[in-house]
């Protein structure tokens, strides 16, 4: 093949991965949308309320999912995988408030860059039983990260691919006590990072949506 068509062929090739790439994103907005309305009332929420942002990002050429590690400092889900959000304010009039309002604060992601696709319906985390409403939102361009130490230790990205790849599949061992006996949860291991709990589940919710293929 010639040098003039290879460049061509390259070019397909991109073309395809962005129409895809689109393609994966209106599917989980439609899919989202149907769901859950993103104006849930935050007066409604119970006292153990929260909101997340499930945020995803074009980077070098694949979509990403961002995640933060939350500090060792803060009351609850020390040291866990996460997503930027926390517990509802009394200033909050929405859930998605509560979300954007947070992501900013922990991790710097500021509401006008946020194309929220929707939200899944709420859920409830295995480690302390708190109700959570989370939300996707496709960041408009790459964000400059700003933490908030106090409460996030880290903030990273994993591209969706590798999220689908079982390969990265494994057996996470918790334990809620040093009184109680342990259990193991299905997890993600990247990175030197575990994903597992409800982190996972969203993260599995959102692939399934999108069908991203899982490699051979």
């Amino acid at each position: 093949m010639s040098k003039s068509n290879h460049s061509a062929a390259g070019a397909a090739a991109n073309e395809s991965l962005i129409v895809t790439r689109h393609e994966q994103i209106e599917k989980l907005r439609r899919a989202l949308h149907q769901t859950d309305p993103d104006d849930r009332p935050a007066h409604d929420a119970v006292t153990r309320a929260a909101a997340v942002l499930v945020p995803i990002v074009h980077r070098d050429g694949d979509l990403h999912q961002v995640f933060i590690r939350r500090s060792d400092s803060v009351e609850s889900h020390r040291g866990q995988v996460a997503f930027p959000g926390g517990r509802v304010d009394p200033t909050d009039t929405t859930l998605l408030h509560t979300a954007l309002r947070e992501a900013h604060e922990e991790v710097g992601i500021e509401p006008q860059v946020v194309d929220v696709l929707g939200g899944f319906p709420t859920m409830s985390t295995v480690s302390s039983g708190m109700q959570v409403a989370p939300f996707v939102g496709l960041l408009k361009r790459p964000v400059d990260y700003r933490i908030q130490e106090v409460e996030v230790a880290e903030v990273f990205e994993v591209p969706l691919r590798v999220l689908a790849d079982p390969s990265y599949r494994g057996q996470y061992e918790w334990r809620r006590d040093k009184d109680r006996p342990s259990s193991n949860f299905p997890a993600i291991f990247y990175a030197g990072q575990t994903i597992w709990g409800l982190t996972l589940r969203i993260t599995e919710n959102l692939l399934d949506i999108m069908e991203i293929p899982r490699p051979a």
